[in-house]
């Protein structure tokens, strides 16, 4: 698609967090197509998409401070089955990187019938800032591939997300501490909302515990995190821990908003439904021609 026939709005709204100070940062522009970025992680870097939508997810492997802004990743069908190809089935994969990856007013959709992750993160020395993301019909299957919009499951030294919302019919943000370190999250103006087509269980658009029999968790800070449940599932169906489950962390419900009380590194709570207006980042605020509203305190 043209970057003529999308048009994208600017936000209004400054965000919480600016882009790190680069210094003397190589700028790459990424072709189409699937691509493999070998940074240097002593090195900074300015990654930029094509005008034109790109099909084919992006991964950065390595690099310090590194900033993109902007642009449109599509996940097209076709890659092969088994977890060595799943970064073919991912809009973006963070890997590696020393320093903080700043990610922001990017689009992520899928081709029709793709099963495909948004982002994912196994970079445990970096912080790593989502704003003003939009991801349209991420899809999974129980049976084939467990997607999800943000999951930093080799881990994070901290997640920073700012205005995201998301559409997805299996799972929404993953951020229990999986198979690497995570040292705080930080999750603000967040809608999430559950699709029903192709839909094979799943339906968990927040899960915050390490495995589903656990009550492990970390820092983690909610504020202005919207969930709308798929057909079927009730607003505490639709996080983990769930009502009663685990039974010594399982979610509280109380007019209509879910809590974790016995997580004490668990601060806020999910709201059921969308924000008052609308979705954070609508259709248009976000892909190519992306203008930045600026940033709180600069």
């Amino acid at each position: 698609m043209s970057p003529c026939s999308r048009s994208t709005r600017a936000s209004s709204t400054r965000l919480r967090w600016a882009p790190p100070r680069l210094i003397d940062p190589t700028t790459i522009t990424l072709g189409n197509g699937y691509t493999d970025t070998q940074l240097d992680s002593t090195r900074d870097y300015i990654i930029k998409l094509s005008k034109y939508d790109k099909l084919g997810g992006v991964t950065l492997e390595g690099g310090h401070n590194i900033v993109l802004i902007g642009g449109d990743i599509t996940v097209p069908t076709g890659a092969p089955p088994g977890h060595f190809y799943d970064r073919y089935r991912t809009g973006l994969y963070i890997k590696d990187a020393t320093g903080t990856v700043h990610v922001e007013g990017v689009l992520f959709n899928g081709t029709p019938r793709a099963v495909w992750d948004a982002i994912d993160i196994d970079a445990p020395e970096a912080t790593v800032q989502i704003e003003n993301i939009r991801a349209e019909g991420v899809r999974g299957r129980f049976s084939t591939f467990h997607a999800d919009v943000v999951q930093p499951w080799g881990g994070v030294r901290d997640l920073r997300i700012d205005r995201l919302s998301a559409t997805s019919n299996y799972q929404g943000l993953t951020i229990p501490i999986d198979k690497g370190p995570i040292g705080s999250a930080q999750i603000s103006h967040v809608d999430l909302r559950g699709l029903t087509v192709g839909a094979q269980l799943g339906g968990h658009l927040l899960w915050l515990t390490t495995g589903s029999n656990t009550c492990r968790s970390y820092p983690v800070e909610l504020a202005d995190v919207y969930v709308e449940p798929r057909v079927g599932l009730t607003l505490r169906d639709s996080v983990w821990p769930q009502h009663g489950r685990p039974r010594p962390c399982g979610a509280q419900s109380r007019g209509g908003s879910v809590f974790w009380p016995s997580l004490d590194e668990v601060r806020g709570r999910v709201l059921y439904g969308l924000p008052r207006g609308g979705s954070y980042v609508p259709s248009g605020a976000a892909g190519p021609g992306y203008v930045s509203p600026g940033y709180l305190g600069v």
